[in-house]
């Protein structure tokens, strides 16, 4: 099963404008967040439960109160800020409980969170980005674990001028006007950094 998750296109050049929502892409897993109830699921953009190798990530979500969709990045990071796309591959395949205790300890997960889909019964989806980050904003508390990705308005060649400073993979640009709506779409746009260190993440089609 895939998700129907908004995606971005691929654009080869950083820009700036007025009604774009600029922020950092982070490598890592692209997941979808559902709580219901005490109900915490963690999917993968292929539609895979994730919850047996990020309890830590589960355990973050159930403390929020309230019924909710999100639309997130799952990462480890390192102590620097960036992402360690391996530290994360080697919690997703960590399944044995008393492993995965360790592996939390050794490789805390972090979930940079960007979009809200729902609120209790409440389908967000129609609504603008910059009114559904709002909500989003309203939902939770940022902490070591939970991160509220903020963005920055306009000003897309600043925001990549620190993407190529501080080694992250790239930046998205997203209209603040659009909605949120099932697969690729050009008011979602992904810049991705050249030099990046990890060259394997810059392939085709992964957002």
């Amino acid at each position: 099963m895939t998700l129907d998750l908004m995606l971005a296109t691929l654009t080869r050049t950083p820009f700036s404008c007025d009604n774009w929502l600029f922020e950092l892409k982070y490598d890592g897993y692209r997941c979808l967040v559902r709580k219901v109830g005490v109900r915490v699921e963690l999917l993968s953009r292929q539609g895979n439960i994730m919850n047996q190798s990020f309890p830590d990530i589960v355990q973050a979500v159930a403390a929020v109160p309230g019924d909710f969709v999100w639309d997130a990045e799952l990462t480890v990071d390192e102590l620097n800020g960036q992402s360690s796309f391996e530290r994360l591959q080697l919690r997703a395949r960590t399944k044995v409980e008393m492993r995965v205790r360790a592996a939390a300890r050794e490789h805390p997960a972090r979930l940079y969170i960007f979009d809200i889909l729902a609120i209790g019964t409440r389908d967000l989806r129609s609504l603008p980005l910059f009114a559904r980050k709002e909500t989003l904003r309203d939902c939770f508390e940022n902490t070591e674990v939970l991160v509220y990705v903020t963005g920055i308005v306009a000003a897309g060649t600043w925001v990549f001028e620190h993407v190529e400073a501080h080694d992250f993979e790239g930046m998205l640009a997203k209209r603040l006007d659009a909605p949120y709506q099932r697969g690729r779409s050009n008011n979602w746009q992904k810049i991705k950094y050249a030099g990046y260190s990890r060259p394997a993440s810059l392939g085709w089609g992964r957002t």
